[in-house]
């Protein structure tokens, strides 16, 4: 396969400067939205004309949607709702455990559905029902289990606004492409985590946090919900184009099976079914479940490792700003990295990063300048965890059933590290230091590069429902 050429169209290149100069004039608590609105703009014009509209649609649904909010904006609500209904830590945070338990349980069948049945029509019920979820939460009772019970509900209804859902879309609309539509589009999480962050602060000290989960709902309603049905389909031939934008008619003579003449697109790769019956299906599950404990270990509880290093409250936020920045860069380019060279040695170059910056941790020593570049090089591997998924999926199993398999590494990922968090707190309170568990996912950043080496060379892809045992 040849590499696809990068070329970038300059209305967006000038775009991305013009919201760069806006960092002399903006608030300060919206220079890292800016930022990440500008790195959007570079990697959308990167990607051919026609396929942008897609890319942009799911790059939105993703920074608006459950992945963001449960991220970046359950974090800020915690002081003030805890404040007013006299909630602990802990039972605040259990909400994230219900969340976790819900999306591991329910990501393989929600993929299912979607390979099925679609992603766009489940899409846009999802974002109008999410949107009246985050609005319900302004008449949310002092009891925890009105809490626990929407977010356990959560994951349900809003699965068309996830990355198991986006992700499909890209993956039927991009070949050559893939991995840098990819990146563009998870990169809608970064963003979300960027913009959210601002919003979400800027909609609580303007109308307290019962108006910012109105508010954050009513701008998913009003932005989200007509892009996304605008623009969003779930395949190129809908809008007359084949992969990566090109022309459908020499798409649908280059998929077509030999012998048969037909000039029907053919998606091609394994069942679900006969995909998880390959040792390398368990193996990159294993590998993306040590992977998921490593960086959510060291990336969720940031905040407290950095404080605990000694280091004042205003200069952990900024470190934790460094790494939100990092993040949506190792997400947008990760996947260009792996269009163009074999997607696991850039996955295993790539946990050098976090290798690293661990380890600056771990080690205790130095300040602030020390700790921004060990966030940095973790928010370059976070960042970019979920393209290589994706792409891992794609060039071992194909898009047959795409979603499903993807659903099932997803679980994998939302498992760890959503049991990450416990094991560093635990390991804190047992050794009174950070210490041990930064060293133990360094361990665990190298067992895991090794387990993805061990995935060996992509298949010859079957069409899809002929097995082709002679690559398994």
């Amino acid at each position: 396969m040849t590499h696809p050429r990068l070329s970038l169209d300059g209305r967006f290149v000038a775009l991305a400067a013009a919201l760069l100069l806006l960092l002399a004039v903006v608030p300060p608590l919206f220079r890292g939205a800016v930022v990440a609105l500008a790195i959007a703009a570079v990697v959308l014009g990167a990607l051919p004309k026609g396929t942008r509209g897609v890319v942009f649609a799911a790059m939105i649904g993703l920074a608006t949607g459950i992945a963001s909010v449960n991220l970046f904006a359950i974090g800020i609500f915690q002081g003030p709702i805890t404040a007013e209904f006299g909630w602990s830590q802990t039972q605040y945070s259990l909400v994230t455990v219900v969340g976790t338990l819900v999306t591991v349980l329910s990501s393989p069948f929600i993929g299912r559905l979607f390979d099925r049945r679609g992603v766009r029509r489940w899409a846009l019920v999802s974002i109008v029902l999410f949107a009246l979820a985050l609005i319900s939460l302004y008449w949310l009772s002092p009891h925890p289990w009105h809490f626990y019970a929407l977010f356990a509900l959560v994951p349900i209804i809003g699965a068309g606004t996830s990355s198991v859902a986006y992700s499909r879309v890209v993956a039927a609309w991009f070949d050559r492409r893939r991995g840098q539509a990819f990146g563009a589009a998870l990169a809608g999480i970064g963003i979300g985590g960027a913009v959210l962050s601002a919003v979400t602060q800027h909609l609580i000290g303007t109308g307290g946090w019962r108006g910012a989960y109105g508010g954050l709902g009513r701008r998913t309603l009003v932005v989200t919900l007509p892009l996304v049905f605008w623009k969003l389909r779930d395949t190129p031939a809908e809008v007359g184009l084949g992969p990566d934008g090109g022309p459908l008619h020499a798409a649908a003579a280059s998929a077509a099976p030999a012998g048969t003449g037909s000039a029907a697109s053919v998606p091609r790769g394994y069942t679900a079914a006969e995909s998880r019956r390959q040792p390398r299906f368990w193996l990159m599950l294993a590998a993306f479940l040590l992977l998921a404990v490593a960086i959510g270990g060291v990336l969720i509880p940031l905040v407290p490792i950095l404080r605990a290093r000694g280091i004042s409250a205003e200069q952990a936020a900024a470190t934790q700003a460094a790494l939100g920045l990092a993040l949506i860069f190792g997400r947008a380019f990760a996947g260009f990295l792996m269009d163009r060279f074999f997607a696991p040695f850039v996955a295993v170059a790539i946990l050098a990063f976090p290798v690293l910056g661990v380890a600056l941790l771990a080690g205790g020593e130095g300040g602030v300048a020390v700790a921004v570049v060990a966030a940095v090089c973790i928010g370059v591997a976070a960042g970019a965890e979920l393209d290589v998924i994706a792409v891992l999926i794609t060039r071992y199993f194909g898009e047959a059933a795409y979603a499903e398999n993807y659903g099932w590494q997803y679980a994998a990922w939302t498992l760890g590290s959503g049991l990450s968090v416990l094991v560093t707190n635990g390991v804190y309170d047992a050794f009174g230091s950070h210490g041990p568990a930064l060293w133990g996912y360094a361990a665990l950043f190298v067992v895991s590069g090794m387990m993805i080496l061990r995935l060996g060379r992509y298949p010859e892809l079957p069409v899809a429902g002929v097995a082709a045992t002679r690559n398994l």
